[in-house]
């Protein structure tokens, strides 16, 4: 009986979930995936161009709602850039994304150095 793994699995590094959410962190890894995979480089970043409705087909148990606030979410926390500015038309709403990985890296420190302090049990002040 094939009931696990029978396709592609979700992978996220359960550190990445702590600091920012499990949803971001899934969607932050598949957008890093598409990033190395199939790079369009503008500007001296790698690009990847998407829809809602095409995330929707990777996210296929989110509503295209819960998709847009998780995007929403990386971008304003600035963990994800999206721009429409490279399409060719102007009536052409697909948005490109990249990932902030210098933003990134800071939040995982941040996260790292609360695990430890919260981990250690007292301040250093304590």
């Amino acid at each position: 009986m094939r009931l696990l793994i029978n396709e592609p699995p979700l992978q996220v590094l359960p550190s990445l979930a702590t600091a920012i959410g499990p949803n971001k962190a899934i969607v932050l890894q598949i957008l890093h995936q598409e990033l190395m995979s199939n790079p369009v480089t503008i500007e001296g970043k790698h690009w990847f161009r998407s829809s809602y409705e095409n995330w929707k087909k990777k996210f296929p148990f989110w509503s295209e709602k819960t998709i847009r606030r998780i995007f929403r979410e990386l971008e304003k926390e600035e963990l994800v850039i999206s721009t429409m500015k490279f399409n060719s038309c102007k009536l052409d709403k697909t948005k490109w994304y990249t990932v902030n990985y210098e933003k990134l890296q800071e939040v995982l420190r941040i996260s790292k150095d609360n695990s430890n302090f919260t981990q250690g049990g007292q301040s250093e002040e304590a």
